[in-house]
């Protein structure tokens, strides 16, 4: 009789002891899983530091703190898995706070907070993100491997239109035919 409650006593402590493991282990798992469900977000740091051993385009997000329409963006298509999927697998990704006063020093060049029309906003964002002299956000930007800029997209981008954007220049469909042809279907 006393060879069975022993075994039980073993059941029990080896079931507890996988238990244990198990939830020591699960915030690693749930980690593991939500980084596969968000975009590999980047600082300019890292990227710069990523470009020397694997260069990918960049995918730069400029939004600001109080941008209703960046906010919706991050909410609906930065959180769709087929965004996620193709920028964390071809790009890149930044998102740039175009107000943030931060000193950035990019490939020999100082870039600050500054004020141009009368309203503040990063030197860096500015280089990328004006379009004819304004900027608006979100602006969705595509650098090269060289972090220099090769599109301006200014507005809210939809799953359909992030979708088009991303594999223009993530399968190097730039290289070949203009946009307006690519978004036409033309040669």
């Amino acid at each position: 009789m006393k060879r069975k409650h022993y075994n039980w006593i073993y059941a029990f402590v080896i079931l507890l002891a996988v238990s244990g493991i198990t939830t020591a282990f699960l915030p690693a798992i749930e980690s593991v899983e939500q980084n596969a469900n968000t975009i590999n977000w980047l600082s300019l740091d890292e990227i710069e530091k990523a470009q020397k051993t694997s260069p990918k385009p960049v995918l730069v997000s400029l939004n600001t703190s109080w941008c209703v329409w960046c906010k919706k963006m991050d909410e609906s298509t930065f959180s769709d898995a087929s965004v996620i999927n193709y920028i964390n697998k071809n790009f890149y990704a930044l998102k740039f706070d175009a107000e943030a006063d931060v000193n950035y020093n990019l490939k020999g060049t100082n870039y600050s907070l500054t004020t141009v029309n009368n309203r503040k906003v990063h030197q860096l964002a500015w280089e990328w993100g004006n379009v004819n002299g304004r900027i608006g956000y979100p602006t969705i930007v595509i650098l090269n491997e060289n972090l220099e800029k090769l599109h301006t997209s200014p507005g809210f981008k939809d799953v359909d239109a992030m979708t088009s954007l991303m594999k223009y220049f993530g399968e190097g469909i730039y290289k070949t035919k203009s946009w307006q042809d690519y978004l036409s279907g033309g040669k």
